[in-house]
């Protein structure tokens, strides 16, 4: 059956050869009456493709937008969905406001085949979030099991938001996920015509959309930059801030490591999910170079114990030669303060020439060194001289 939609949004025009892998997914879902959360990267464009999502034929679609909440609260989103159901909540408590909308929905579902109920933005109510308010909106699909699906956008998974109030059956009902990763470049280009804007970039556009990774907002930040090193162009390094902030302190370790193309063993479903991270080859790279840029430049890197030592003691004689005898003292403490048989400072074992080499060449060669235009330069039999470029 084709139902005619709604809505008149921009996205309409995307048609349903828009994002048809992502389609083909929410579709099949919808077809068994699965309701779900969707789960994405912050700023991936979620919403565009939910829009055209309710402006297709093959169900009947009832698009809200927490975005447009004045207050984020349960009592504006009650008042808000039954509105958008051309219902009216004026004068009315949040208890009759519900019921009328249930009662909205039962008269939909005795009309249409399925009834898809999108709240776009849902997480952003997450300090709302309690279990009698989630299990209200849960009790919808009970008006007629398998003809109602709900879907809902969100961040990170609900239970990591709101784990009181994600608990016993709501706890079963709302950890149905649906990755959402970014877009491909085709799909990026459809995009950009339903909302154009003036390109500032010296880049080309396939340059800008393979360093926006499929992620729209950042796509956008790009061709408005007209800063030629784009992380010098502060709302990218706020982006990129962003992307890192949000994850917890293992999925940033994570990010790190493919950063620093250390090796990776295990990797959290979450990043693959979303698509922050591929997979390639054996390993694993960041959606867009752009980050891992950042995280270089901006993450702390600890540096191993003997390189740290070796580095503080360089640069707290920055533009000074430092001696070999004082590396070797400070990163190999004398086992006593006793001079050796020939008269020279009795080191550590391990303490050679050939050890301090190979030390300078290790911290040479730390991303630490390179992200902060840090450089050694060597003066034969004498020792060396950290300087910054």
């Amino acid at each position: 059956m084709n139902i005619k939609s709604s809505y008149n949004f921009p996205e309409a025009k995307l048609g349903p050869v828009f994002a048809q892998d992502k389609l083909k997914e929410f579709k099949a879902l919808i077809d068994t009456g699965v309701s779900f959360v969707t789960i994405s990267m912050p700023g991936v464009g979620v919403s565009y493709f939910l829009k055209c999502l309710a402006c297709q034929d093959f169900a009947f679609f009832i698009y809200n937008d927490l975005y447009s909440l004045p207050t984020l609260n349960q009592h504006e989103f009650y008042r808000m969905f039954l509105r958008d159901l051309k219902g009216n909540p004026d004068g009315k408590s949040d208890e009759q406001v519900f019921l009328e909308t249930k009662e909205i929905v039962k008269n939909l579902v005795a009309k249409f085949e399925k009834v898809v109920i999108i709240f776009s933005r849902f997480d952003q109510l997450a300090k709302e979030f309690d279990a009698n308010f989630l299990s209200n909106l849960q009790a919808l699909t009970t008006i007629q099991p398998g003809k109602i699906v709900l879907i809902f956008t969100s961040i990170k998974p609900l239970h990591d938001l709101a784990p009181e109030a994600v608990t016993g059956g709501n706890l079963t009902f709302y950890s149905k996920y649906l990755y959402f990763k970014p877009y491909s470049a085709n799909d990026l280009k459809k995009l950009l015509k339903t909302n154009p804007q003036p390109i500032s970039s010296n880049q080309n556009l396939n340059e800008l959309i393979e360093l926006s990774g499929g992620h729209n907002q950042l796509f956008h930040i790009l061709l408005s930059s007209p800063k030629q090193n784009l992380l010098l162009d502060r709302f990218v390094k706020m982006q990129m801030k962003e992307f890192v902030d949000y994850l917890d302190y293992h999925q940033r370790k994570t990010l790190q490591k493919i950063a620093l193309v250390k090796k990776v063993v295990e990797v959290d479903e979450y990043l693959l999910g979303v698509g922050m991270i591929r997979r390639m080859g054996s390993g694993y790279e960041l959606f867009t170079p752009l980050l891992g840029e950042y995280i270089k430049t901006n993450m702390p890197v600890k540096l191993p114990v003997k390189e740290a030592k070796l580095f503080k003691l360089l640069k707290a004689n920055m533009g000074s030669t430092v001696s070999k005898d004082e590396i070797f003292t400070e990163v190999w403490p004398a086992r006593n303060a006793s001079h050796s048989d020939a008269g020279g400072v009795g080191h550590e074992e391990g303490a050679t020439d050939w050890a301090l080499d190979a030390l300078i060449y290790r911290l040479r060669k730390h991303p630490f060194m390179k992200t902060n235009n840090f450089v050694i330069e060597s003066h034969k039999k004498v020792g060396y001289t950290l300087i910054q470029t």
